[in-house]
């Protein structure tokens, strides 16, 4: 028929407009209720409908707190560099240089191109870091070995790059190196900090 339309589900024309309303009520009420749970779960957790937050207010705060707990990653490039420098040079049981080193002692001279005094065995190189986890490593920082998962069972020390690797004065029979995490897993972290 001219000028009826049929509504879905065979609703016919003359009760369009009572359709219409029922639609519209059932719509608003529906943005009532998600708006009350919306506004309920932002009571319920807090900062749930906060603005997002600045990038660059945390870089700021990133980047003090990186400074508060040791040197930053550019800081610690000339360490970096000077150990890469020596991978080849044989180990030694006790060694500082020039050209033999045990772990702690290629640490140590390593980090002091970078400005860093770093005592000499790798248990009190650990405990003279600033403790971080494994996910917040950066170039430059160190990776330690303990027994028993504390300062007082750290027996190597090496100097960590990027990507799961690190340069390492491993053991007698051996040259400085560049190894994985693959390898052999470190299981403490830290950061040298800046005296």
């Amino acid at each position: 028929m001219e000028g009826s339309e049929e509504m879905p589900d065979g609703i016919p024309d003359d009760d369009h407009a009572a359709h219409q309303g029922r639609s519209s009520l059932r719509g608003a009420l529906a943005a009532v209720v998600g708006a009350a749970v919306i506004v309920g779960t932002a009571a319920a957790v807090p900062g749930a409908l906060a603005d997002p937050p600045d990038p660059a207010a945390n870089e700021d705060a990133a980047a003090e707190a990186g400074a508060e707990a040791g040197a930053g990653a550019r800081g610690l490039e000339p360490a970096v560099d000077f150990a890469m420098s020596h991978v080849g040079d044989a180990y030694a049981l006790g060694g500082a240089g020039p050209h033999r080193w045990d772990c702690s002692g290629l640490v140590q001279q390593a980090y002091r191109r970078a400005g860093v005094r770093l005592p000499r065995t790798a248990a009190d190189q650990y405990r003279a870091s600033a403790r971080i986890t494994r996910k917040a490593l950066r170039r430059g920082d160190l990776v330690f070995w303990s027994s028993d998962g504390r300062a007082s069972g750290v027996h190597h020390v090496a100097v960590y790059l990027g990507g799961g690797r690190y340069i390492e004065a491993a053991r007698p029979g051996t040259k400085v190196r560049i190894s994985t995490f693959s390898r052999y897993s470190p299981n403490l972290y830290g950061r040298p900090v800046v005296r």
